[in-house]
């Protein structure tokens, strides 16, 4: 019993300081919150703070990001303009350097060039062009994401740079868009946030939770910020696994969520608070569901039984993706389809007899 529960101590600390390890510390993180004037704050480790240069283009205390781990405030960018003098990207990316730039977006206006991330002479230009698409530029090193975004609406995006292999990397909400070779960037300066070379070509819409990096940030560590990680505290004061900014955003405290037990549930503490069937910590790390709702995606099929396999095998399993209500995009969710029952030709719309991870479940095309 003692070695069972040592061992079980030992599992969620090493789950608990791999997710701290994900996420090294930025050289610089604007949440935005708190700021007023001329000043946005590095909320980082390295007073990094940063200036508005074009006030009356630049609105903080506006809207910020549902999904990001502090959504009170961002920032409102109309083709407005914040400058980093203490980040040199010439001293980042010398040489064979590297980078990360992050930030959650929600752009007004997707027509030509509306870059977010820039340098005061050439270099970077990373943010939105050609209408609608992410765009990783370094001044002669241009590439498009391959997903045409939609004005107003809230999405995570990220740019890695690999300098020892000349290699790019475009993410939208955590999963790559475009990643090939690409050149070293072509420019001098430091780091602006609102447009490129000095401050042309500016985004407009909202923006929060932007941080840069002077290293590539891998994967897992890009699909943690997407899915709400704080680029820089990953403190977790109750020691369950389940770091404080993840607890505070859905409950609001440290109490109800626990991922030092795994149920049974629902209930505060429980370690399943929805009573869906998965503990608390599995929602955050394996299945990334909501641990406060039984049905993260409004499907009609709770959590647990979505294994997201892609392969039925019954109610209790049936291998639908549990973050989206219509796995096989045949405009059916998933909650209505039960290949284990007939067609009901009376009420087709609830028993379509059909296969949620198949859109065309009897092959006929």
């Amino acid at each position: 019993m003692k070695n069972s529960l040592l061992l079980t101590l030992i599992v969620t600390l090493i789950s608990a300081l791999s997710l701290s390890a994900q996420i090294p510390d930025p050289i610089v993180y604007f949440d935005f919150e708190g700021d007023s004037g001329d000043q946005v704050v590095d909320k980082g480790t390295n007073g990094n703070n940063g200036t508005i240069t074009k006030p009356g283009q630049t609105t903080l205390g506006d809207e910020g990001a549902p999904g990001g781990p502090s959504p009170s405030t961002g920032v409102n960018l109309s083709d407005g303009l914040i400058e980093v003098p203490g980040v040199d990207l010439s001293d980042v990316i010398g040489g064979e350097g590297s980078y990360t730039l992050s930030a959650w977006i929600k752009p007004t206006n997707l027509s030509g060039d509306k870059f977010l991330f820039g340098q005061t002479t050439q270099g970077i230009h990373n943010g939105i062009r050609n209408n609608g698409f992410l765009h990783q530029a370094h001044w002669g090193a241009d590439t498009n994401g391959a997903t045409l975004l939609t004005a107003n609406e809230w999405v995570h995006a990220a740019f890695t740079y690999e300098g020892s292999t000349d290699t790019g990397t475009i993410y939208l909400n955590g999963e790559v868009d475009w990643t090939g070779q690409k050149n070293a960037p072509n420019g001098s300066g430091t780091l602006i946030i609102g447009g490129r070379n000095g401050g042309e070509a500016g985004y407009v819409g909202l923006a929060d939770e932007i941080a840069m990096w002077d290293q590539v940030l891998d994967e897992g560590a890009v699909k943690a910020l997407a899915d709400g990680a704080s680029p820089s505290n990953q403190e977790d004061d109750d020691e369950d696994g389940l770091p404080d900014f993840y607890e505070e955003r859905l409950v609001d405290n440290l109490e109800d969520l626990n991922g030092n037990v795994d149920g049974p549930g629902p209930g505060s503490g429980t370690g399943d608070f929805d009573g869906d069937g998965l503990s608390d910590l599995d929602e955050y790390e394996e299945t990334r569901t909501n641990p406060t709702k039984k049905d993260t995606d409004e499907d009609g099929l709770n959590d647990n039984v979505e294994t997201n396999t892609g392969q039925w095998v019954s109610v209790s399993n049936t291998g639908t993706d549990p973050l989206k209500a219509d796995s096989d995009n045949d405009t059916l969710v998933d909650g209505v389809e039960n290949p284990d029952l007939p067609y009901n030709e009376d009420d087709p719309e609830d028993q379509p007899g059909t296969d949620p991870n198949n859109s065309d479940t009897d092959g006929d095309g």
